[in-house]
């Protein structure tokens, strides 16, 4: 994206053999003025070309800046002011002076349109929850009026598709909240979450026949918010069920290591390949990867945990040797 929508062009200008006491006095200083000589602008000054240079007449104050170019990218007009120094310049058209852009203009536009962005998303994601749980309704009563096997099948696929779209949406809808709402603190029994935790996954552990190991061992309480490490808890062990194979294992355990609490979450999957560990924990990663029983993912749940764990001012690690098991590691301050 080019600087061109950020570019002032209601400038203030000033006659480079005009007195700097005038230039002290003006309220656009800050945001730089432009220096004129013969209706040719020659400049822009800055209070820090004041502070810089003591003169009296404002051409003699005037610094060598770099300028840019209404066609430049917002990054390389970035770029040039850090390096510079400078965050008021001068743009041109070609060889026309046309205007100023400054750096909080920029910074000021891009917060907005995150912003705006980010609100139409949620818009977006909370006006589509009524019509997929409409049709995921008349799936259900379609499921119990069937006769060929065939169209069973369609409508399992059709149920399938309707509980990920609502899996995607509830989780761009936590990763929002998780950065917008205030975090509500409270003294909780961490083993005791842990073991309620897995109580909501025992159809799952069933079906695949997997082991869960259990070492709960820290046997404290600690102030989190409940709710909300109640979704880091599940995310973990969603994710080690999706990626270990029948028959196998899930260790989960608690501890209290160095004055922190430490909660360990191992499994004997499929582990993570190395050129994909780096991305585990972007948004909406390339690190997704189907499940051993064909189960998907959204690419927010381990972005999701890490904003949890920082939040609570705690740390994630994770550790896999590309092939057999993954190991997830939270640590948390105890004072």
């Amino acid at each position: 994206m080019s600087i061109t929508p950020f570019v002032n062009y209601d400038y203030v200008t000033l006659d480079a053999y005009e007195g700097v006491v005038t230039a002290r006095r003006s309220e656009y200083i800050e945001k730089g003025i432009i220096v004129m000589e013969e209706n040719e602008a020659i400049g822009i000054l800055t209070s820090s070309d004041l502070a810089k240079k003591q003169h009296s007449i404002i051409i003699d104050c005037l610094t060598e800046k770099p300028v840019v170019y209404k066609t430049d990218k917002i990054t390389d007009v970035l770029n040039v002011m850090d390096s510079s120094g400078q965050n008021v310049l001068m743009v041109y058209d070609k060889e026309t002076f046309v205007g100023t852009i400054s750096q909080n203009d920029i910074i000021y536009h891009l917060n907005s349109s995150l912003s705006i962005q980010k609100q139409t998303m949620q818009w977006a994601a909370h006006d589509l929850k009524n019509p997929i749980a409409s049709i995921r309704m008349i799936s259900d009563m379609l499921q119990n009026n069937l006769k060929l096997i065939e169209n069973k099948q369609l409508v399992d696929y059709l149920n399938q598709s309707c509980d990920f779209a609502l899996k995607i949406i509830e989780d761009v809808l936590t990763t929002e909240q998780v950065t917008e709402e205030a975090a509500f603190y409270t003294h909780e029994d961490f083993d005791s979450l842990i073991e309620e935790s897995i109580t909501y996954f025992s159809k799952e552990l069933e079906q695949k026949q997997i082991t869960l190991v259990k070492n709960l061992n820290f046997g404290k309480t600690i102030k989190i918010d409940r709710p909300k490490f109640e979704r880091v808890i599940h995310n973990l062990l969603s994710n080690s069920l999706k990626f270990t194979y029948e028959n196998g294992a899930i260790d989960i355990s608690t501890s209290t290591e160095n004055n922190k609490l430490k909660l360990v979450v191992k499994d004997d999957g499929i582990g993570i390949p190395e050129n994909l560990q780096e991305h585990i924990f972007d948004k909406f990663t390339q690190a997704k990867r189907v499940g051993t029983a064909g189960e998907h993912t959204t690419g927010l749940g381990m972005h999701l945990t890490k904003q949890i764990v920082e939040l609570h001012g705690g740390t994630i690690k994770m550790e896999s040797d590309g092939k057999s098991g993954t190991s997830f590691s939270i640590f948390l301050n105890l004072t």
